[in-house]
């Protein structure tokens, strides 16, 4: 088993610096006409250091480096993305000739270099796009009918998730995020998953988010389930951090709100580094122990397996997904997920999925066919 995960993981670092080679290969070919000849080799030295940055910000250094390192990497991410693929097809294209039949020059232009150019820039569009548009939160409205009569006639719940707090714009974004909420008038607030991202100790200001999120008013409180990148070393502090800005976190426990309905959070079933000897329960085990007769909401960060759930729960609220984040890899978490974002419901006799795409954003700091967001959720009583 570990020699396996040993050769795979070699594997994949080799393939990824031959990929991070022609990439720069790629990109110099498209500023060969500002770039010296003998200053190329720095040039890739310098592909390299940004292809790995992330990996940097792992050793044990300041977390002014780590957050500086993650930085570099985070945006070399969204570039490398867009790059690797345009230029992918692009030499697809002139590998198969059909549809490419220029061999390098045109009325004195270098077709190669000029089109490596046009793919730089746009790669680099495309990275500055994303990154203003994922600070653009949208409120995305659903509304749930309930014929379980215990229920307020009408509630308003605020779904979150996703904030990643201390990668790259995730505390910057915060006070937006949480004037939208606060914006929605809510009843409940609820946030399922990955608040954090891996590492508490990258906040830069927690003492000013955690202020942010006692501000919050509504009337039942806020409730959370811990998500895959909430668990790990600081995993204490991130539950004190939780604890001390007035949200109750749910790790395989359930809460019963105002005699009229049940919270139930789950855990993450694949936490990065851990939730300090927690773990996931058997799902027929968490709901045996459900109090009969009133609703159930679900906070279940990964919206995997979703037959897990019936009758017994009306409310499953998940996000993890990101939808994908930038394009196309939205395409990815359709083929993933049964439900990746959005609405469903399997059958009569299963409970309503919602799945935000989150409100934060995880590696490169950018939304690209995809939004920031949170839900609003108006749960009605049917009689």
């Amino acid at each position: 088993m570990r020699v396996g995960i040993f050769v795979g993981a070699v594997v994949f670092m080799a393939l990824y610096v031959i990929s991070v080679m022609y990439l720069g290969r790629r990109v110099q070919e498209g500023f060969s006409w500002m770039l010296p000849e003998k200053s190329r080799w720095m040039f890739y030295m310098l592909m390299m250091v940004l292809a790995f940055s992330m990996v940097f910000g792992m050793l044990p250094i300041s977390y002014g480096l780590k957050r500086f390192f993650g930085t570099l990497g985070a945006y070399f991410m969204g570039f490398y993305a867009y790059g690797l693929m345009l230029f992918l097809v692009r030499d697809g294209l002139r590998i198969l000739g059909k549809l490419v039949k220029i061999k390098g020059e045109l009325a004195g232009v270098n077709v190669l270099a000029a089109s490596s150019f046009l793919i730089n820039v746009f790669s680099l569009a495309l990275v500055v796009y994303g990154t203003i548009h994922a600070g653009n939160i949208k409120t995305v409205a659903y509304e749930v009918d309930s014929y379980a009569q215990s229920l307020p006639e009408k509630m308003k719940i605020v779904l979150l998730s996703d904030l990643h707090l201390g990668a790259v714009g995730g505390e910057k974004r915060l006070p937006e995020i949480l004037k939208k909420v606060q914006a929605e008038e809510p009843d409940l607030v609820l946030i399922s998953g990955d608040i954090f991202d891996d590492d508490f100790m990258l906040l830069r200001d927690p003492e000013r988010a955690k202020k942010l999120f006692q501000e919050i008013e509504s009337t039942y409180g806020i409730y959370a389930s811990l998500g895959n990148h909430d668990g790990g070393k600081t995993y204490p502090k991130m539950l004190q951090f939780l604890e001390e800005s007035g949200i109750t976190v749910l790790q395989e426990e359930h809460q019963v709100v105002a005699d009229s309905f049940v919270i139930l959070g789950r855990l993450d079933p694949s936490p990065i580094g851990g939730f300090g000897g927690r773990k996931r329960k058997e799902t027929k085990e968490v709901l045996s122990s459900l109090p009969e007769g009133l609703p159930v909401i679900v906070l279940d960060h990964t919206p995997s397996h979703v037959e897990q759930y019936g009758k017994e729960v009306d409310l499953v609220l998940s996000g993890h997904t990101h939808k994908g984040q930038i394009f196309p890899f939205q395409l990815g978490t359709k083929l993933l997920f049964e439900v990746d974002y959005g609405f469903y419901q399997r059958n009569e006799e299963a409970p309503v999925y919602i799945v935000t795409s989150g409100a934060g954003t995880w590696g490169p700091p950018m939304r690209v066919g995809t939004n920031s967001e949170i839900a609003s959720i108006m749960l009605q009583r049917v009689k």
